[in-house]
Protein backbone atom coordinates (compact mmCIF):
# COMPACT_ATOMS: atom_id res chain seq x y z
CA UNK A 1 0.00 0.00 0.00
CA UNK A 2 1.15 3.12 -1.17
CA UNK A 3 2.02 6.38 1.37
CA UNK A 4 -0.61 7.97 -1.06
CA UNK A 5 -3.01 5.62 -0.63
CA UNK A 6 -2.74 4.86 2.75
CA UNK A 7 -3.28 8.77 3.63
CA UNK A 8 -6.07 9.16 1.35
CA UNK A 9 -7.89 6.47 3.21
CA UNK A 10 -7.18 7.74 6.25
CA UNK A 11 -8.91 11.16 5.50
CA UNK A 12 -11.87 9.18 4.20
CA UNK A 13 -12.18 7.87 7.68
CA UNK A 14 -11.56 10.90 9.28
CA UNK A 15 -14.21 12.34 7.01
CA UNK A 16 -16.74 9.10 8.12
CA UNK A 17 -16.10 9.83 11.81
CA UNK A 18 -16.83 13.70 10.93
CA UNK A 19 -20.09 12.71 9.61
CA UNK A 20 -21.11 10.09 12.64
CA UNK A 21 -19.56 12.79 15.64
CA UNK A 22 -23.20 14.40 16.27
CA UNK A 23 -24.69 11.06 16.90
CA UNK A 24 -21.77 9.71 19.03
CA UNK A 25 -22.16 9.39 22.67
CA UNK A 26 -25.83 10.56 22.42
CA UNK A 27 -28.74 8.64 24.40
CA UNK A 28 -29.01 5.15 23.19
CA UNK A 29 -32.47 4.13 21.73
CA UNK A 30 -33.58 2.99 17.83
CA UNK A 31 -32.00 1.46 15.08
CA UNK A 32 -30.97 -1.89 16.78
CA UNK A 33 -28.88 0.49 19.51
CA UNK A 34 -30.29 -2.00 21.97
CA UNK A 35 -27.22 -3.94 21.02
CA UNK A 36 -24.98 -1.43 21.93
CA UNK A 37 -26.97 -1.46 25.39
CA UNK A 38 -26.74 -5.34 25.51
CA UNK A 39 -22.51 -5.41 25.49
CA UNK A 40 -22.37 -2.62 27.97
CA UNK A 41 -24.58 -4.42 30.26
CA UNK A 42 -22.19 -7.67 29.97
CA UNK A 43 -19.14 -5.88 30.58
CA UNK A 44 -20.32 -3.78 33.12
CA UNK A 45 -21.37 -7.08 34.66
CA UNK A 46 -17.44 -8.10 34.48
CA UNK A 47 -16.31 -5.13 35.62
CA UNK A 48 -17.87 -5.03 38.61
CA UNK A 49 -18.33 -8.56 39.39
CA UNK A 50 -15.08 -9.62 37.96
CA UNK A 51 -14.65 -11.95 34.74
CA UNK A 52 -13.65 -14.96 36.84
CA UNK A 53 -16.60 -15.03 38.94
CA UNK A 54 -18.78 -15.14 35.51
CA UNK A 55 -16.23 -17.75 33.27
CA UNK A 56 -16.42 -15.41 30.26
CA UNK A 57 -19.96 -15.25 30.24
CA UNK A 58 -21.61 -12.31 28.71
CA UNK A 59 -25.50 -11.38 29.43
CA UNK A 60 -28.23 -10.05 28.73
CA UNK A 61 -29.11 -8.40 32.36
CA UNK A 62 -27.13 -7.68 35.05
CA UNK A 63 -26.53 -10.63 37.04
CA UNK A 64 -26.35 -9.20 40.81
CA UNK A 65 -29.86 -8.62 40.28
CA UNK A 66 -30.61 -11.12 38.72
CA UNK A 67 -29.61 -13.35 40.77
CA UNK A 68 -31.01 -12.16 44.25
CA UNK A 69 -34.57 -12.36 42.38
CA UNK A 70 -34.30 -15.94 41.14
CA UNK A 71 -36.20 -18.73 42.75
CA UNK A 72 -33.47 -20.86 44.98
CA UNK A 73 -35.10 -23.78 43.96
CA UNK A 74 -34.13 -23.08 39.88
CA UNK A 75 -31.86 -25.79 38.80
CA UNK A 76 -28.21 -25.08 37.38
CA UNK A 77 -29.17 -24.56 33.89
CA UNK A 78 -32.28 -23.16 34.24
CA UNK A 79 -30.67 -20.32 36.07
CA UNK A 80 -27.76 -19.96 33.51
CA UNK A 81 -30.00 -19.98 30.46
CA UNK A 82 -32.42 -17.12 32.58
CA UNK A 83 -29.00 -15.38 33.56
CA UNK A 84 -26.61 -15.74 30.43
CA UNK A 85 -25.99 -14.98 26.47
CA UNK A 86 -25.43 -18.26 24.61
CA UNK A 87 -26.03 -17.30 21.43
CA UNK A 88 -22.86 -16.18 19.88
CA UNK A 89 -18.93 -16.80 20.87
CA UNK A 90 -17.47 -14.33 23.30
CA UNK A 91 -14.91 -13.22 21.23
CA UNK A 92 -16.87 -9.54 19.82
CA UNK A 93 -16.93 -9.22 24.20
CA UNK A 94 -13.80 -10.24 25.41
CA UNK A 95 -11.71 -7.15 22.90
CA UNK A 96 -14.03 -4.54 24.73
CA UNK A 97 -13.46 -5.77 28.31
CA UNK A 98 -9.80 -5.86 27.56
CA UNK A 99 -9.52 -2.36 26.39
CA UNK A 100 -11.83 -0.70 29.35
CA UNK A 101 -9.41 -2.77 31.81
CA UNK A 102 -6.55 -1.50 30.34
CA UNK A 103 -7.64 2.18 30.78
CA UNK A 104 -8.85 1.24 34.05
CA UNK A 105 -11.83 2.62 32.78
CA UNK A 106 -15.96 1.13 33.49
CA UNK A 107 -17.65 0.30 30.16
CA UNK A 108 -19.23 3.58 28.75
CA UNK A 109 -20.94 4.36 25.55
CA UNK A 110 -18.17 6.60 23.88
CA UNK A 111 -15.38 3.83 24.64
CA UNK A 112 -17.44 1.27 23.11
CA UNK A 113 -18.23 3.46 20.19
CA UNK A 114 -14.70 4.61 19.64
CA UNK A 115 -13.52 0.83 19.84
CA UNK A 116 -16.24 0.00 16.58
CA UNK A 117 -15.12 3.14 14.55
CA UNK A 118 -11.16 2.38 15.30
CA UNK A 119 -12.29 -1.06 13.93
CA UNK A 120 -14.27 0.54 10.85
CA UNK A 121 -10.72 1.71 9.94
CA UNK A 122 -9.11 -1.63 10.33
CA UNK A 123 -11.99 -3.28 8.24
CA UNK A 124 -11.55 -0.56 5.60
CA UNK A 125 -7.47 -1.33 5.00
CA UNK A 126 -8.98 -5.78 5.12
CA UNK A 127 -10.90 -4.75 2.16
CA UNK A 128 -8.32 -2.59 0.13
CA UNK A 129 -6.12 -5.74 1.22
CA UNK A 130 -8.39 -8.05 -0.12
CA UNK A 131 -9.51 -6.66 -3.67
CA UNK A 132 -5.74 -5.71 -4.11
CA UNK A 133 -5.16 -9.28 -3.84
CA UNK A 134 -8.23 -9.67 -6.69
CA UNK A 135 -6.86 -7.31 -9.02
CA UNK A 136 -3.12 -7.25 -8.75
CA UNK A 137 -0.57 -5.00 -7.68
CA UNK A 138 -0.55 -3.26 -11.21
CA UNK A 139 -4.51 -1.81 -10.52
CA UNK A 140 -4.04 1.22 -8.07
CA UNK A 141 -7.38 2.54 -7.84
CA UNK A 142 -10.12 -0.64 -7.32
CA UNK A 143 -8.90 -1.80 -3.78
CA UNK A 144 -9.04 2.40 -2.69
CA UNK A 145 -12.46 2.19 -4.14
CA UNK A 146 -13.45 -0.93 -2.16
CA UNK A 147 -11.90 0.39 0.94
CA UNK A 148 -13.21 4.06 0.39
CA UNK A 149 -16.46 2.98 -0.43
CA UNK A 150 -16.61 0.41 2.95
CA UNK A 151 -16.56 3.63 4.74
CA UNK A 152 -19.57 5.63 3.51
CA UNK A 153 -22.28 3.12 2.84
CA UNK A 154 -25.21 3.83 5.64
CA UNK A 155 -25.03 0.59 7.08
CA UNK A 156 -21.07 0.28 7.63
CA UNK A 157 -21.71 4.18 8.66
CA UNK A 158 -23.72 3.48 11.61
CA UNK A 159 -22.91 -0.36 12.31
CA UNK A 160 -19.33 0.57 12.63
CA UNK A 161 -20.40 2.95 15.00
CA UNK A 162 -23.31 3.40 17.42
CA UNK A 163 -24.20 -0.41 17.46
CA UNK A 164 -22.04 -2.67 18.67
CA UNK A 165 -22.50 -6.34 19.34
CA UNK A 166 -20.51 -9.79 17.76
CA UNK A 167 -22.86 -9.34 14.18
CA UNK A 168 -20.85 -6.10 13.44
CA UNK A 169 -17.70 -7.08 14.61
CA UNK A 170 -17.48 -10.01 13.43
CA UNK A 171 -16.80 -8.01 10.14
CA UNK A 172 -13.93 -7.09 10.84
CA UNK A 173 -11.83 -10.90 11.06
CA UNK A 174 -14.24 -11.74 8.19
CA UNK A 175 -12.51 -9.18 5.95
CA UNK A 176 -8.79 -10.35 6.74
CA UNK A 177 -9.72 -13.68 6.40
CA UNK A 178 -11.15 -13.25 3.03
CA UNK A 179 -7.95 -11.52 2.45
CA UNK A 180 -5.59 -14.41 3.41
CA UNK A 181 -8.22 -16.72 1.66
CA UNK A 182 -7.61 -15.32 -1.97
CA UNK A 183 -3.98 -15.07 -1.31
CA UNK A 184 -3.78 -19.15 -0.69
CA UNK A 185 -6.46 -19.72 -3.49
CA UNK A 186 -6.09 -17.75 -6.24
CA UNK A 187 -4.05 -19.52 -9.04
CA UNK A 188 -0.77 -17.45 -9.27
CA UNK A 189 -0.41 -17.73 -5.40
CA UNK A 190 2.58 -17.38 -3.41
CA UNK A 191 2.07 -19.37 -0.11
CA UNK A 192 4.11 -18.47 2.30
CA UNK A 193 3.98 -19.59 5.77
CA UNK A 194 2.98 -15.94 6.90
CA UNK A 195 -0.15 -16.18 4.49
CA UNK A 196 -1.08 -19.82 5.89
CA UNK A 197 -0.31 -18.53 10.01
CA UNK A 198 -3.11 -15.44 8.63
CA UNK A 199 -5.33 -17.53 7.24
CA UNK A 200 -5.64 -20.19 10.16
CA UNK A 201 -5.39 -17.50 12.78
CA UNK A 202 -8.34 -15.21 11.04
CA UNK A 203 -10.27 -18.28 10.23
CA UNK A 204 -10.15 -18.92 14.28
CA UNK A 205 -11.33 -15.39 14.93
CA UNK A 206 -13.89 -15.32 12.76
CA UNK A 207 -15.01 -18.93 13.99
CA UNK A 208 -14.50 -17.04 17.55
CA UNK A 209 -16.63 -14.51 16.94
CA UNK A 210 -19.99 -15.45 15.18
CA UNK A 211 -21.36 -18.29 13.77
CA UNK A 212 -21.04 -16.44 10.06
CA UNK A 213 -16.97 -18.25 10.68
CA UNK A 214 -19.03 -21.56 9.78
CA UNK A 215 -20.68 -19.79 6.53
CA UNK A 216 -17.10 -19.02 5.74
CA UNK A 217 -15.03 -21.94 6.45
CA UNK A 218 -17.78 -23.95 4.29
CA UNK A 219 -17.18 -21.15 1.69
CA UNK A 220 -13.41 -21.01 1.72
CA UNK A 221 -13.24 -25.15 1.15
CA UNK A 222 -15.67 -25.05 -1.78
CA UNK A 223 -13.60 -22.34 -3.23
CA UNK A 224 -10.19 -24.59 -2.43
CA UNK A 225 -12.14 -27.91 -4.25
CA UNK A 226 -13.23 -25.19 -7.17
CA UNK A 227 -9.68 -24.03 -7.74
CA UNK A 228 -8.49 -27.49 -7.27
CA UNK A 229 -10.67 -28.78 -10.35
CA UNK A 230 -9.23 -26.26 -12.63
CA UNK A 231 -5.09 -26.04 -10.94
CA UNK A 232 -4.38 -29.46 -9.30
CA UNK A 233 -1.84 -27.42 -7.89
CA UNK A 234 -4.33 -26.09 -4.91
CA UNK A 235 -3.24 -27.52 -1.89
CA UNK A 236 -6.74 -28.53 -0.82
CA UNK A 237 -5.80 -30.95 2.49
CA UNK A 238 -4.16 -28.31 3.78
CA UNK A 239 -6.85 -25.49 3.35
CA UNK A 240 -9.46 -28.06 4.77
CA UNK A 241 -7.32 -28.84 8.03
CA UNK A 242 -6.70 -25.29 8.66
CA UNK A 243 -10.38 -24.37 8.43
CA UNK A 244 -10.85 -27.90 10.51
CA UNK A 245 -7.98 -26.87 12.91
CA UNK A 246 -9.49 -22.97 13.25
CA UNK A 247 -12.49 -24.60 13.94
CA UNK A 248 -11.81 -27.07 16.36
CA UNK A 249 -10.12 -24.10 18.87
CA UNK A 250 -12.72 -21.83 18.40
CA UNK A 251 -15.28 -23.97 19.52
CA UNK A 252 -13.83 -26.18 22.12
CA UNK A 253 -12.66 -22.56 23.94
CA UNK A 254 -16.05 -21.06 23.11
CA UNK A 255 -17.65 -24.93 24.87
CA UNK A 256 -15.49 -24.90 27.68
CA UNK A 257 -16.21 -21.42 28.78
CA UNK A 258 -19.86 -21.85 28.56
CA UNK A 259 -19.85 -25.48 30.29
CA UNK A 260 -18.50 -23.62 33.27
CA UNK A 261 -21.90 -22.74 33.87
CA UNK A 262 -24.42 -25.11 32.42
CA UNK A 263 -24.54 -28.90 31.06
CA UNK A 264 -24.15 -29.91 27.37
CA UNK A 265 -27.38 -31.31 27.01
CA UNK A 266 -29.13 -28.62 28.36
CA UNK A 267 -26.84 -26.00 25.94
CA UNK A 268 -27.90 -28.22 22.99
CA UNK A 269 -31.34 -27.90 24.27
CA UNK A 270 -31.23 -24.09 23.77
CA UNK A 271 -29.16 -23.53 20.59
CA UNK A 272 -32.09 -25.94 19.44
CA UNK A 273 -34.68 -23.85 20.94
CA UNK A 274 -32.67 -20.81 19.27
CA UNK A 275 -32.28 -21.79 16.04
CA UNK A 276 -35.83 -22.79 15.85
CA UNK A 277 -36.92 -18.76 16.67
CA UNK A 278 -33.92 -17.88 14.01
CA UNK A 279 -33.81 -20.43 11.74
CA UNK A 280 -35.31 -21.03 8.56
CA UNK A 281 -38.09 -23.63 9.90
CA UNK A 282 -41.22 -23.04 10.96
CA UNK A 283 -41.64 -19.48 10.55
CA UNK A 284 -44.18 -18.34 12.16
CA UNK A 285 -45.10 -15.14 9.67
CA UNK A 286 -44.51 -17.00 6.65
CA UNK A 287 -42.28 -16.51 4.06
CA UNK A 288 -43.08 -14.22 2.56
CA UNK A 289 -42.87 -11.17 4.70
CA UNK A 290 -39.81 -12.11 6.16
CA UNK A 291 -38.19 -11.61 2.34
CA UNK A 292 -39.87 -8.45 2.59
CA UNK A 293 -38.17 -7.46 5.68
CA UNK A 294 -34.87 -8.38 3.95
CA UNK A 295 -35.15 -6.35 0.92
CA UNK A 296 -36.02 -3.12 3.44
CA UNK A 297 -33.25 -4.14 4.93
CA UNK A 298 -30.72 -4.33 1.99
CA UNK A 299 -32.77 -0.80 0.83
CA UNK A 300 -32.08 0.89 4.50
CA UNK A 301 -28.04 -0.38 3.99
CA UNK A 302 -27.07 -0.18 0.49
CA UNK A 303 -29.66 1.61 -1.53
CA UNK A 304 -26.49 4.00 -2.81
CA UNK A 305 -24.30 1.11 -3.73
CA UNK A 306 -26.82 -0.70 -4.97
CA UNK A 307 -28.15 1.74 -7.54
CA UNK A 308 -24.15 2.03 -8.38
CA UNK A 309 -24.11 -1.62 -9.41
CA UNK A 310 -27.02 -1.56 -10.92
CA UNK A 311 -25.85 1.45 -13.53
CA UNK A 312 -22.53 -0.35 -13.72
CA UNK A 313 -24.15 -3.77 -15.08
CA UNK A 314 -26.40 -1.95 -17.21
CA UNK A 315 -23.51 -0.28 -18.83
CA UNK A 316 -21.59 -3.34 -19.02
CA UNK A 317 -24.46 -4.78 -20.35
CA UNK A 318 -25.02 -2.04 -23.16
CA UNK A 319 -21.51 -1.83 -24.77
CA UNK A 320 -20.05 -2.96 -27.25
CA UNK A 321 -16.95 -4.93 -25.47
CA UNK A 322 -17.48 -8.72 -25.81
CA UNK A 323 -18.96 -10.64 -22.71
CA UNK A 324 -16.61 -12.48 -20.80
CA UNK A 325 -16.82 -14.77 -17.48
CA UNK A 326 -14.78 -12.92 -14.75
CA UNK A 327 -10.90 -13.28 -14.32
CA UNK A 328 -10.56 -16.17 -12.05
CA UNK A 329 -9.20 -14.35 -9.26
CA UNK A 330 -12.64 -12.34 -9.84
CA UNK A 331 -14.82 -15.09 -9.61
CA UNK A 332 -13.10 -16.69 -6.71
CA UNK A 333 -14.15 -13.23 -4.53
CA UNK A 334 -17.38 -13.69 -5.48
CA UNK A 335 -17.53 -16.62 -4.18
CA UNK A 336 -15.89 -16.26 -0.84
CA UNK A 337 -18.24 -12.99 -0.48
CA UNK A 338 -21.65 -13.92 -1.96
CA UNK A 339 -21.30 -17.91 -0.38
CA UNK A 340 -21.78 -17.14 3.16
CA UNK A 341 -24.12 -14.12 2.82
CA UNK A 342 -26.11 -16.78 0.81
CA UNK A 343 -25.91 -19.48 3.42
CA UNK A 344 -26.15 -17.62 6.13
CA UNK A 345 -29.94 -15.84 5.25
CA UNK A 346 -30.71 -19.76 4.06
CA UNK A 347 -30.07 -20.97 6.93
CA UNK A 348 -31.00 -18.63 9.45
CA UNK A 349 -33.77 -16.94 7.80
CA UNK A 350 -35.82 -15.06 10.71
CA UNK A 351 -32.57 -13.41 12.25
CA UNK A 352 -31.71 -11.81 9.01
CA UNK A 353 -34.57 -9.77 9.57
CA UNK A 354 -32.36 -7.58 11.87
CA UNK A 355 -30.68 -5.28 9.02
CA UNK A 356 -27.60 -6.07 10.60
CA UNK A 357 -27.53 -9.41 9.39
CA UNK A 358 -27.37 -7.20 5.57
CA UNK A 359 -23.99 -5.77 6.58
CA UNK A 360 -22.18 -9.17 5.81
CA UNK A 361 -23.11 -8.22 1.83
CA UNK A 362 -20.87 -5.24 2.29
CA UNK A 363 -17.45 -6.86 0.98
CA UNK A 364 -19.47 -8.29 -1.96
CA UNK A 365 -21.03 -5.10 -2.89
CA UNK A 366 -17.61 -2.51 -2.26
CA UNK A 367 -15.58 -5.12 -4.16
CA UNK A 368 -17.55 -5.67 -7.43
CA UNK A 369 -18.13 -2.03 -7.59
CA UNK A 370 -14.63 -1.06 -7.06
CA UNK A 371 -13.40 -3.38 -9.65
CA UNK A 372 -16.15 -2.79 -12.04
CA UNK A 373 -15.22 1.36 -11.59
CA UNK A 374 -11.98 0.37 -12.45
CA UNK A 375 -12.53 -0.11 -16.17
CA UNK A 376 -13.88 3.24 -16.14
CA UNK A 377 -12.30 6.48 -17.35
CA UNK A 378 -10.58 7.81 -14.21
CA UNK A 379 -12.95 11.51 -14.14
CA UNK A 380 -15.86 9.52 -14.43
CA UNK A 381 -14.60 6.80 -12.14
CA UNK A 382 -13.97 9.14 -9.24
CA UNK A 383 -17.04 10.97 -9.85
CA UNK A 384 -19.16 7.82 -9.39
CA UNK A 385 -17.85 7.01 -6.36
CA UNK A 386 -17.91 10.44 -4.96
CA UNK A 387 -21.49 10.85 -5.43
CA UNK A 388 -22.16 6.93 -4.31
CA UNK A 389 -20.30 8.14 -1.37
CA UNK A 390 -22.19 11.41 -0.80
CA UNK A 391 -25.37 9.69 -1.27
CA UNK A 392 -24.64 7.37 1.44
CA UNK A 393 -23.81 9.93 4.14
CA UNK A 394 -27.73 11.70 3.22
CA UNK A 395 -29.22 8.22 3.22
CA UNK A 396 -27.12 7.46 6.57
CA UNK A 397 -28.90 10.73 8.25
CA UNK A 398 -32.21 10.27 6.69
CA UNK A 399 -32.46 6.75 8.58
CA UNK A 400 -30.79 8.10 11.52
CA UNK A 401 -31.87 12.14 12.17
CA UNK A 402 -28.99 14.47 13.50
CA UNK A 403 -30.02 14.93 16.89
CA UNK A 404 -32.67 17.44 17.61
CA UNK A 405 -34.23 16.24 14.32
CA UNK A 406 -35.45 13.08 15.73
CA UNK A 407 -38.88 13.94 17.13
CA UNK A 408 -37.20 13.40 20.75
CA UNK A 409 -36.83 9.30 19.95
CA UNK A 410 -33.54 9.36 21.03
CA UNK A 411 -34.02 10.84 24.59
CA UNK A 412 -37.28 7.95 25.23
CA UNK A 413 -35.25 5.02 26.79
CA UNK A 414 -32.74 6.86 28.99
CA UNK A 415 -35.68 9.08 30.01
CA UNK A 416 -37.31 6.37 31.20
CA UNK A 417 -34.30 4.15 32.25
CA UNK A 418 -33.03 7.47 34.93
CA UNK A 419 -37.02 7.32 36.17
CA UNK A 420 -36.78 3.94 37.12
CA UNK A 421 -33.49 4.39 38.66
CA UNK A 422 -34.91 7.58 40.87
CA UNK A 423 -38.00 5.02 41.48
CA UNK A 424 -37.38 1.48 42.00
CA UNK A 425 -35.61 0.33 45.51
CA UNK A 426 -33.16 -2.38 45.43
CA UNK A 427 -35.09 -4.85 46.79
CA UNK A 428 -38.08 -4.05 44.79
CA UNK A 429 -38.36 -6.44 40.91
CA UNK A 430 -38.91 -3.75 38.29
CA UNK A 431 -41.53 -4.57 35.71
CA UNK A 432 -42.68 -2.38 32.35
CA UNK A 433 -46.44 -2.36 32.15
CA UNK A 434 -47.14 -0.85 28.38
CA UNK A 435 -43.49 0.90 28.23
CA UNK A 436 -40.30 0.06 26.47
CA UNK A 437 -38.06 -2.65 28.83
CA UNK A 438 -35.37 -2.97 26.19
CA UNK A 439 -31.49 -3.36 26.92
CA UNK A 440 -31.11 0.47 26.42
CA UNK A 441 -33.57 1.16 29.27
CA UNK A 442 -32.40 -1.46 31.35
CA UNK A 443 -28.55 0.22 30.89
CA UNK A 444 -29.75 3.38 31.78
CA UNK A 445 -32.02 2.69 34.92
CA UNK A 446 -28.90 -0.21 35.80
CA UNK A 447 -31.64 -2.76 36.75
CA UNK A 448 -33.40 -5.60 34.96
CA UNK A 449 -36.60 -4.43 33.69
CA UNK A 450 -39.46 -7.45 33.05
CA UNK A 451 -42.36 -6.56 30.62
CA UNK A 452 -45.75 -7.83 31.92
CA UNK A 453 -49.08 -7.12 30.47
CA UNK A 454 -50.85 -5.56 33.84
CA UNK A 455 -50.08 -4.82 37.66
CA UNK A 456 -52.07 -8.09 37.76
CA UNK A 457 -49.34 -10.19 36.36
CA UNK A 458 -46.58 -8.58 37.74
CA UNK A 459 -48.65 -9.71 41.32
CA UNK A 460 -48.58 -12.91 40.11
CA UNK A 461 -45.10 -13.26 38.83
CA UNK A 462 -44.04 -12.47 42.25
CA UNK A 463 -46.57 -14.90 44.58
CA UNK A 464 -45.16 -17.86 41.76
CA UNK A 465 -41.53 -17.03 42.94
CA UNK A 466 -41.86 -16.07 46.37
CA UNK A 467 -40.78 -12.69 46.17
CA UNK A 468 -42.24 -9.84 48.43
CA UNK A 469 -41.40 -6.52 46.64
CA UNK A 470 -42.05 -5.37 42.86
CA UNK A 471 -43.00 -1.66 41.46
CA UNK A 472 -44.65 -1.13 38.61
CA UNK A 473 -43.41 1.31 35.80
CA UNK A 474 -46.17 2.39 33.45
CA UNK A 475 -46.95 5.59 31.26
CA UNK A 476 -50.17 7.51 32.22
CA UNK A 477 -51.49 9.96 29.57
CA UNK A 478 -47.80 10.65 28.67
CA UNK A 479 -46.75 10.71 32.25
CA UNK A 480 -44.49 8.47 33.89
CA UNK A 481 -45.60 6.64 37.14
CA UNK A 482 -44.09 4.08 39.91
CA UNK A 483 -46.57 1.83 41.93
CA UNK A 484 -45.16 -0.38 44.19
CA UNK A 485 -47.04 -3.76 44.65
CA UNK A 486 -46.83 -7.13 46.95
CA UNK A 487 -48.43 -10.34 46.19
Amino acid sequence: MSKRALWILIGAFLVSVAVRAPQLNRPLSAHHEYCTAFTLIALTNWYEDGFAYHHGMPSGGFISEGERFLPPSMSRNDRATALYYFSHPPLAYDLPYILFSITRSAPNVAGLQGMNLFFHLVAALGMFFAVKEVVGAGHGRAPLYAAVLYLFLPATLWFHSNVYMSDMFVQVPWIWHLYFAIRILKTDAKRTASSWIGFTFSSFLVLYTSWLGVFAMVAAVVAAGWTWRQHRSTPVLWIVGSCLAATLAAFSITAWRYLQVIDAEALMAHFASRFAVRGSFAMSQGLLPLLGQILLNYRIGFLPIIVLLVFLMMRWWRSDAPKQLPAPARSLFILLTALPVILDHAFLLQYAEHDFAALKAAPLFCGSAAIALERMDRMWSRALLALTCLLGVLYFYHTNPLPGHDGGRYAQEKDLGTFIAANALPNELVFGVGVSTGPQVAWYARRNVLGVASAESARAYLTDRGLAFGVVIASQNGRLTATPIAP
